[in-house]
């Protein structure tokens, strides 16, 4: 679904093998979700401050839909 690219660096450039398995990263985004839920209002407040970082939030929000369809 593409949202291991968002969510944990799965390879690097100079390494032969994967960095995190599929289960790790499945472990993880249940994490990240219960981290944005936490903190919504702090993430919208830098947002306003920040808006260069407007086109990673947006990634962001589509890999937490992405995540929210698998439950």
């Amino acid at each position: 679904m593409g949202v291991q690219k968002y969510i944990a660096r799965v390879k690097e450039p100079l390494r032969s093998t994967r960095r995190h398995s599929s289960f790790y990263v499945g472990l993880y985004s249940h994490t990240w979700i219960s981290f944005w839920d936490d903190c919504w209002g702090i993430v919208q407040d830098l947002m306003r401050l920040n808006r260069n970082k407007l086109e990673y939030y947006l990634r962001g929000m589509r890999a937490m839909e992405l995540i929210l369809s698998m439950f």
